[in-house]
């Protein structure tokens, strides 16, 4: 029998003589066990909490989307556009993704995105436009990252910030998403292909409709032969080209390896990097009794119908050979027996149990380990679940201790399963072997299911060092887990004149095989390289344990991590990519960008695609000149298409009450040009109708006398129904376009009813304004605003047309159009908020625009506009009767009318729906879903609600609000439990939103013992997030308090007390945390009294302040940053106290008006409270960018002794101006408010 060693495949025929026998670490047990005994009744699994559902089909089943853009209050940005470039070079890959999202919402937004990269991946670049330009991300030390994105956020500047979520997934916050419009990032990646078995992926399936998929692959194969009889070196470049238009992605796209089970080596000068495979034999290891620890904690939500599938699938292969004892539980933040007995027992049934209980709760991986520990009952233990704790214990470190306590419960071997985009392959890695008898293996369920069962029974290798002779650096230094078929990727320092060799070491026997490499450019390969020497420091870190100087090591490696970091522009766990507008922005928060390596995008490299290292200064004179460049050229071939179009003749200049047609520029053409009076008139052709925000200014003239001017379009312009003077434009603000003929010359006009209706004797002049414009998509406003204002006389020749039946017709005509990528109309229709009573006019103009032409969108895509004309009739006499009609419409024109027609009706309905929702709601703080599981619940109905949150939930599992509802109605029907379960999922699905865990926490809070443990872990982790947030420390402490936890309280609320706070963000946060710090000590000194005259003097040495005597406070919060929410208290006398009146006259003050967000705001009354019952609201008086608000008001009665009473009361809402009832408070606060 041969046993596992690695080495480089194309050695393996070439020193087999020389494989060694590593044997298998431990082996199993032959001796049988004795019976278990019997799983306590508590971790029986119960979904009658929760509305029973079937099992669906996989194929039903809804793929989790790769990326996404979200507003804070869950609404989904569209992903309308995405453009790929990648570079796959062996085994390295680094892939560029331009993304272009569409905000649905009439306001501007703060967007959360989130990205799951592939395995060993690491991010690379993060940028976002900004007005016309990119601006690019800085790596910065995490929390400073925070603080500054924050600090910029209330200055209304434009910053973004990505950090990592959790495992291999990335997310950032993007301020500001303007309304309707869109928003365009850049983000990039490189990963290590660390498995030939496994393709290149870029995850595709999940998306919604794109409107254009551009993917370009460029495969860089180096030759296995030497180039030439001297040596050298050889490679070819294959390109895969991808692009489809209107797409809904329904597969990954994926490239195999060029070598698979083959050695890759590549070098750059000092670095190395060799990708070696495992070959040998390995023994079976039986699987005779094995638990399944199966995770549904909330992440899990989307498929979670495919992994129950794949679970019933493994489960049936691995009982294929024999039967086997079988225990599956279900873990979250909570441990449940699921099924028990024999393998062949579990089925159906089973499955649908845990479907029915759904995927919800955090993931308290640690606590299920400790759980299962004390159950027993096993030697074998398969993990199915992403690896990524988010509550408890969640340090790798302790995770691995919670592993070696199973091997004191008997268990032998941990394997992990993992299933679906976010993963943490690392930590599961560690876990499986942390030092039981058998080490275990990591698995991907996409792997077939016979080969996943083979490899559960069979044995594993540890113990093989891994050592480059010669090199300075090499990692990794020790393998355990092997099995054949593995492979590992080996990095190295070596001199530059060295060949690799890699030296393994198993046991008694060692073989040391050469490596051959090819030369590569330096960008990719090198920032491997650091990322390497990242993940070896983070080991060694999460490995340490808890003593003083083990803490002094994991504060001195996290710094080292940084540092490599920040200057190799690698994000790690304890940095994050920083957006900002100005170098100046930078430089105040003493970040040096000229310090930072060089930007890595795909680009030429001596003529071939690469990946090259870029200046950021390049990147941005680069894409200057490439958006003007293809601006000019843009609207040059618009311009040379209308000209085509319209035709055109040298017009002579005249003055007088009537223009003279001019002579024709070619005998062909039979296309005149008219120019009327260009003296000033009483009535001018063309005023604006609002300031607005137009770029032009006052250099357009709108007065006929003015129509030479720059920009002027008074009866000069071009397109049909104009005349005149400038068959171009004059382009101002960022488009830096000029056009032809800004002053006189050549004019182009339309030869059929030029001048209808406005160039006769004695007519009165209508007037068409234009007022502001709302344009969605990538054509500058300006550029449409531009290309209508020549079409302006078609406007006015409808609007004519309508005069001559009604003479005081007038009013305001809104069209909205949609302009493709070409640049033509597709469709027009006339709004809805149109005020013109001639529909016959609306519909001419909304006709006309139909045969408009734009210049080409930049990146192709469609663009949205709603363009508002305000028609008068002028001054003077009445229009000519005598006026000829207009042309009749052609059966062509009648059609587009009809769809126009049939569009605006439906456009009509749509909007009348949304008038009659809203009525439903508008004396409520919540609003659609929301609003209607709190109105079942207000009504009783509690089984209804919850049956509406849940249908809810499961429409959409991520959705915050939903989880909210559900929890709202298990709290209505009496399951703390459950309830416990659904907040907890906010912390599963938002690990690293320090305010998300916060809210979590308060709704746990409010359900007492059934939410208390979890609510003061995830405000530890909410400290550890963001210390710079007051309330973090102040709801740990108090949190830590209601547990008994006295001691930890006072320093929790200690360290809050004395740091320091981003100066103007947190009004009144001093006096409160010092009063809080008082308070907390005055209850410590109760337990323990003999320590007063200690504890008082650590509270004066703290600048706290001990209780005087009984006060009762109001402490009201909210998890929303750069708003406004306000604090309102009525008293039983008719009192009220808010940002205007902080007092009451029966007693009390409001500290201080917190406008910047989170709070806290806080009403004490000291003394005996006398106005009672005393009422609170809280008042959304500006929600800023970050949609609705979810807070909390605490209630703290003190009697100045050390007995605390709370009461706590969370509250959401969804609307600006609303105001949500806290509830009143009619008497003192009773025993048993604690």
């Amino acid at each position: 029998m041969r046993s596992s060693v690695w080495l480089p495949w194309f050695e393996v025929f070439m020193l087999s003589g020389l494989l060694v026998a590593c044997a298998p670490k431990g082996q199993p047990d032959p001796k049988p066990r004795e019976e278990p005994a019997e799983v306590p009744a508590e971790l029986a699994f119960t979904s009658s909490d929760l509305d029973p559902r079937a099992l669906p089909a996989v194929s039903a089943q809804t793929k989790e989307a790769p990326l996404s853009l979200t507003a804070s209050d869950g609404t989904g940005l569209e992903l309308v556009s995405l453009t790929a470039r990648a570079v796959v070079q062996e085994p390295l890959a680094f892939t560029e993704l331009h993304l272009v999202f569409d905000n649905p919402e009439a306001r501007t937004i703060e967007g959360h995105f989130q990205i799951d990269l592939p395995p060993d991946a690491s991010i690379s670049r993060f940028a976002m436009k900004i007005d016309s330009h990119w601006q690019e991300g800085e790596v910065v030390e995490r929390q400073a990252a925070r603080r500054a994105y924050e600090d910029f956020l209330h200055r209304k500047q434009d910053p973004a910030l990505l950090e990592k979520q959790a495992g291999n997934r990335f997310a950032a916050r993007v301020f500001p998403i303007p309304a309707n419009a869109r928003k365009e990032l850049i983000i990039s990646y490189s990963q290590e292909l660390g498995d030939s078995r496994e393709p290149y992926r870029m995850v595709l399936e999940g998306l919604p409709k794109l409107e254009e998929l551009d993917v370009e692959i460029v495969i860089d194969r180096p030759s296995g032969a030497a180039a030439t009889s001297l040596g050298g070196e050889s490679s070819s470049h294959e390109k895969i080209v991808v692009h489809k238009t209107d797409f809904v992605p329904d597969k990954n796209l994926e490239v195999a390896s060029t070598r698979p089970a083959a050695a890759v080596g590549i070098r750059h000068d000092q670095l190395v990097l060799a990708r070696v495979a495992a070959v040998g034999d390995l023994p079976p290891d039986p699987i005779d009794e094995l638990t399944i620890l199966f995770d549904t904690s909330a992440s899990r939500a989307l498929g979670f119908a495919g992994q129950l599938h794949r679970l019933h699938a493994l489960v049936g292969q691995l009982r294929a050979n024999h039967e086997f004892r079988l225990r599956v539980m279900s873990f979250d933040q909570d441990l449940a027996l699921v099924y028990d007995g024999p393998a062949s027992g579990f089925g159906s049934k089973q499955l649908e149990t845990i479907y029915a209980g759904r995927a919800m709760g955090a993931s308290d991986l640690t606590h299920a380990l400790e759980r299962l520990a004390e159950v027993g009952g096993t030697k074998r233990v398969l993990l199915v679940s992403d690896g990524i704790a988010t509550a408890g214990e969640t340090e790798l470190g302790a995770l691995q201790t919670a592993v070696r306590a199973l091997g004191e419960a008997g268990v032998e071997r941990l394997d992990a399963v993992i299933d679906g985009g976010l993963q943490d392959r690392d930590v599961l890695a560690g876990m499986t072997t942390a030092g039981l008898a058998r080490d275990g293996v990591v698995l991907d369920a996409r792997t077939p299911t016979t080969s996943l069962a083979s490899r559960l029974a069979q044995a594993t290798a540890s113990g093989i060092t891994v050592t480059v002779p010669g090199a300075e650096w090499s990692w990794p230094t020790k393998l355990d887990g092997v099995q054949p078929g593995d492979e590992v990727l080996v990095y190295a320092k070596l001199p530059k004149d060295m060949g690799m060799r890699v030296r393994l070491d198993g046991g008694a026997h060692s073989l040391e095989a050469p490596v051959e490499l090819t030369t590569v450019s330096k960008p990719l390969l090198e920032r491997a390289w650091v990322g390497a020497r990242i993940d070896a420091t983070t080991v060694q870190r999460s490995q340490l344990g808890d003593s003083p100087s083990d803490k002094l090591l994991r504060d001195e490696l996290q710094r080292e991590i940084v540092r490599l970091s920040t200057t190799h522009r690698v994000v790690s766990e304890f940095t994050a990519l920083l957006v900002l507008e100005t170098e100046q922005d930078y430089a105040r928060f003493e970040i040096d960008r000229k310090a930072l390596a060089d930007i890595l995008t795909v680009g030429d490299v001596g003529g071939n695609v690469g990946v090259v290292a870029s200046h950021r200064d390049e990147l941005w004179l680069a894409d200057q000149q490439a958006e003007q460049a293809e601006n000019e050229a843009e609207l040059e071939n618009w311009d040379d298409e209308a000209s085509e179009e319209d035709g055109g003749g040298q017009g002579q200049r005249h003055r007088g009450e009537e223009g003279q047609m001019g002579r024709p520029g070619g005998t062909d053409s039979r296309l005149f040009s008219m120019r009327g009076p260009s003296a000033a008139m009483e009535a001018p052709m063309e005023e604006k109708a609002a300031p607005d925000d137009d770029q032009w200014a006052e250099l357009e003239g709108s007065e006929i006398g003015e129509a030479y001017g720059v920009g002027g379009l008074g009866l000069v312009g071009t397109g049909r129904g104009g005349g005149g003077t400038g068959e171009g434009t004059i382009g101002l603000g960022n488009t830096g376009l000029i056009g032809r003929g800004g002053g006189g010359g050549s004019g182009s006009g339309y030869g059929r009813g030029s001048g209808a209706g406005f160039g006769g004797r004695g007519a009165r002049v209508p007037i068409v304004r234009q007022a502001a414009a709302e344009v969605l998509g990538s054509l500058d406003r300006d550029i449409v605003r531009r290309i209508v204002r020549a079409h302006i006389n078609e406007v006015r020749s409808c609007y004519n047309a309508g005069l001559s039946r009604d003479p005081s017709l007038q009013g305001r005509v809104a069209i909205n159009f949609v302009i493709d990528d070409m640049g033509s109309v597709s469709s027009s229709s006339v709004d809805q908020a149109s005020t013109l009573t001639d529909r016959t006019v609306s519909r001419c103009i909304a006709s006309a625009v139909e045969r408009w032409r734009f210049p080409k969108p930049r990146g192709g895509g469609v663009v949205r506009v709603t363009y508002p004309f305000i028609l008068s009739p002028g001054d003077g006499e009445a229009p000519n009767d005598d006026e000829p009609p207009p042309p009749p419409q052609t059966p062509e024109e009648l059609e587009q009318r009809r769809i126009a027609a049939e569009a605006a009706e439906r456009e009509r309905l749509r909007l009348a729906a949304e008038a009659d929702e809203a009525k439903r709601y508008e004396d409520s703080p919540y609003s659609g879903k929301l609003f209607d599981v709190m109105a079942l619940i207000s009504a009783g109905k509690h089984e209804a609600a919850l049956s509406a949150a849940l249908a809810w939930s499961d429409e959409s599992p991520g959705d915050v609000l939903a989880l909210l509802a559900v929890g709202e109605a298990l709290e209505a029907l009496g399951r703390p439990r459950a309830a416990a379960r659904a907040y907890g999922s906010i912390i599963d699905l938002f690990p690293a939103r320090a305010d998300l865990r916060r809210y979590a926490g308060a709704r746990l809070e409010r359900l007492g013992e059934a939410g208390m443990q979890l609510a003061a872990d995830t405000y530890a982790q909410a400290v550890a997030q963001r210390p710079d947030h007051p309330a973090s420390h102040r709801l740990h402490a108090y949190a830590l308090l209601r547990q008994g936890q006295l001691e930890p309280a006072l320093a929790a609320i200690e360290a809050g007390a004395t740091r320091d706070y981003p100066s103007g963000r947190f009004d009144g946060v001093d006096r409160i945390l010092d009063e809080d710090l008082g308070l907390i000590a005055s209850a410590l000194i109760k337990a323990e009294p003999l320590r007063k005259a200690e504890i008082e003097a650590r509270v004066r040495a703290a600048g706290g302040v001990m209780p005087s005597g009984r006060t009762l406070r109001f402490v009201m919060t909210w998890e929303t940053d750069a708003n406004d929410v306000d604090f309102h208290i009525h008293d039983g006398r008719g009192g009220h106290a808010y940002y205007s009146d902080r007092t009451l006259p029966s007693g009390g003050l409001l500290y201080a008006d917190v406008t910047t967000g989170y709070g806290p705001e806080c009403f004490t009354i000291s003394g005996k409270p006398s106005a009672f019952p005393y009422r609170f609201e809280a008042n959304y008086y500006s929600r800023g960018p970050m949609g609705y608000g979810m807070g909390k008001l605490q209630i703290v009665q003190s009697d100045g002794l050390g007995d605390l009473r709370f009461e706590d009361r969370v509250y959401v809402i969804m609307k600006d101006g609303a105001f949500v009832d806290l509830g009143t408070l009619d008497q003192p606060l009773q025993p048993g408010h604690q």
